[in-house]
């Protein structure tokens, strides 16, 4: 899972890729019966929250929201879009060091995350930390299966920024140059595992050509027709995961 080039950071979510927002977001909330409830059950906290697009469709469900990111210009624009809203909490904060007690958050989300951060582990241990016992970790990351590396590669000093299809199924080659990970199920759950986690819950999100859809240029116009049927796909056994762009995965902490 580890590659050799420095993660390259993840940009933000449009805030016109609403389908696959909702997606992510739909399935996090899926999740919440799942956690034994009290008096302070209705915190939350956003890994890696960037603009916070996704992380306001997951907000009204809490009483408190706390969104953290390392890019101080995603976060500013999440800042302007609440309008100082006195229930979220926007911050500077890496995911290796999240700057909350222990177990202090029942209800936890990294959205296509984990395959940017420069300290893998470290981020998942701290995640799994904060995290209240019978609380739940909902993470979504780009999956080995789907057959284009979506966020480019590195190969000595020239960058190619593009897709280019087939490197996330030769791993060596794509943890050589790639500029992100890509996971296995199978390796999702020993990092979450071995952290103290069970597992709740596997799916797959389809793509939806939001990204490609406001560019004019873009040669992955010519696919929006396929929406529809890739998301029918999305709940086939094994066609699922080969048109799933991104894995999701619900985590509960052991109590």
């Amino acid at each position: 899972m580890e590659i050799k080039n420095i993660p390259a950071l993840g940009g933000t979510a449009p805030r016109h890729a609403t389908r696959t927002a909702q997606k992510l977001a739909s399935f996090a909330l899926g999740w919440l019966d799942s956690i034994p409830c009290n008096s302070e059950c209705r915190r939350y906290l956003d890994v890696g929250c960037g603009n916070g697009f996704i992380t306001e469709l997951v907000a009204p469900s809490f009483d408190e929201v706390v969104g953290i990111d390392m890019e101080e210009e995603r976060l500013e624009d999440f800042r302007a879009h609440v309008n100082d809203k006195p229930n979220f909490q926007i911050l500077l904060m890496s995911a290796a060091k999240i700057e909350f007690p222990n177990e202090f958050f029942p209800f936890i989300t990294t959205f296509e995350v984990l395959e940017h951060v420069p300290e893998l582990a470290a981020s998942v241990r701290e995640m799994v930390r904060v995290c209240r016992q019978g609380g739940v970790i909902v993470v979504s990351v780009p999956q080995v299966w789907f057959p284009f590396e979506n966020h480019g590669a590195q190969i000595g000093d020239k960058v190619y920024a593009r897709k280019i299809p087939f490197l996330p199924y030769i791993r060596p080659l794509h943890r050589k140059y790639s500029l992100a990970r890509v996971f296995s199920s199978a390796e999702m759950d020993r990092l979450f595992l071995s952290n103290g986690m069970d597992l709740l819950g596997t799916s797959y999100a389809t793509p939806q050509f939001e990204r490609a859809g406001a560019q004019a240029n873009a040669w992955e116009r010519r696919f929006v027709f396929l929406r529809d049927m890739l998301n029918r796909c999305e709940n086939i056994p094994g066609l699922r995961s080969l048109v799933g762009v991104s894995m999701l995965k619900a985590y509960q902490k052991l109590l």
